[in-house]
């Protein structure tokens, strides 16, 4: 017993800092193939670097030496193992289970996964488009809209994902990472993030029939975000910047749940 509480301890301290970002809207995208599938409640349950880590996140297991580099490569075989027999027991669910696992080889072993456009533009629009596309089919068929929103979505995050790297500047140039503060400058990265990348964003949300589903609020925090990334000046605030997006992510996943449906406009 002690062991399991050491794993579920383990596996919490590894990802919380992502659940707003991965987990909590992955469980909204379930949610919504349920709704949409007809489908009782509880089929919901179906889907249930060390260096910059000891600056950026020095809580996390291996940098606060919970364990050691060779019991998280263990872990992780045994989590790599478990999501391809997923993926082989499910077809499905192949393409984006070999995307996921693409993206992440890309991220971990190319040089280009260190640079802001590979890291962010390439790797977490990909990575976004592979997770909601495979929580949603283990459920139900999505059908064209739906493969739409995970794109447009995905879209979108992607060019707005800048903001993440303005706290993790320190940690990031003792990785090697090539990030947007770190190769134009932390003062003129913010400018570029509130009077391009923002308004791109928001563009790409509008052009997918994505905005008209809650015009003002969806609008309001853009501005919020872009007023917020100018006048940062710590980690600590960037870092409440970030998670402001991270909950604006949830709130877009959910709006075809709450909202009525994104009207059909063809391909995006």
């Amino acid at each position: 017993m002690d062991t399991v509480k050491r794993e579920i301890r383990l596996f919490f301290d590894f990802t919380w800092r992502d659940w707003s970002a991965t987990l909590i809207p992955g469980l909204i995208v379930a949610t919504g193939a349920v709704k949409h599938a007809s489908l009782p409640a509880w089929n919901v349950v179906r889907f249930i670097p060390i260096e910059e880590d000891r600056i950026n996140k020095p809580d996390r297991p291996l940098p606060s030496g919970k364990i050691t580099v060779q019991g998280a490569k263990r872990r992780w075989a045994i989590a790599l193992a478990t999501f391809l027999s997923t993926a082989l027991f499910d077809g499905r669910l192949i393409v984006e289970t070999a995307t996921w696992i693409a993206t992440t080889a890309f991220l971990c072993l190319s040089t280009y996964g260190g640079h802001w456009f590979g890291k962010n533009v390439v790797a977490m629009g990909i990575g976004s488009w592979a997770l909601w596309g495979g929580i949603y089919k283990t459920i139900a068929r999505p059908t064209a809209t739906e493969e739409r929103f995970f794109l447009v979505v995905s879209m979108w995050i992607a060019i707005a994902l800048q903001i993440q790297d303005l706290r993790d500047t320190e940690g990031d140039t003792a990785a090697g990472r090539r990030t947007l503060p770190i190769v134009v400058g932390d003062r003129r990265s913010r400018w570029l993030i509130s009077l391009a990348f923002l308004p791109l964003s928001y563009a790409t949300l509008w052009l997918g029939g994505v905005i008209s589903l809650a015009p003002s609020t969806v609008s309001a925090a853009h501005v919020l975000l872009a007023y917020r990334t100018l006048r940062g000046t710590d980690a600590e605030y960037d870092h409440k910047t970030y998670m402001l997006l991270t909950y604006l992510f949830c709130y877009v996943v959910a709006l075809p749940i709450w909202c009525e449906p994104i009207p059909d406009q063809g391909p995006y």
